[in-house]
């Protein structure tokens, strides 16, 4: 399977990871790593998190494994996607394989305050 395509992949975002929390919740975040060539597309698409509950996907973040900047990066649940000036949280991570090797990742996210 070929790589998804750059003129594609039009996007860039910072993905910052949670490095804290204090007792009441609030949480500290990492300077953030800036991931270019992907792609941030709109979505309705709805998923259910680990308690069951449905939840509404704001945007969905595709990673193509060949084509976006850094290579080999890790996604994780909870990550916070800066884009546009907006806050997204990564609600689901899906690794997709071509036939032997990690293709690309969608991440499903959802607005965060």
């Amino acid at each position: 399977m070929r790589p998804i395509p750059k003129k594609l992949l039009i996007h860039t975002v910072t993905l910052h990871r949670k490095i804290s929390a204090d007792r009441w919740g609030k949480t500290q975040l990492d300077e953030g790593t800036v991931l270019a060539h992907v792609r941030m597309e709109p979505s309705s698409r709805i998923v259910r998190d680990v308690n069951g509950a449905e939840i509404q996907l704001a945007a969905m973040l595709f990673y193509d494994c060949k084509n976006s900047r850094p290579q080999g990066f890790g996604f994780h649940e909870d990550d916070i996607v800066l884009f546009n000036g907006q806050k997204h949280k990564v609600v689901s991570v899906e690794p997709l394989y071509d036939e032997k090797l990690l293709h690309h990742y969608e991440m499903g996210l959802v607005k965060h305050a």
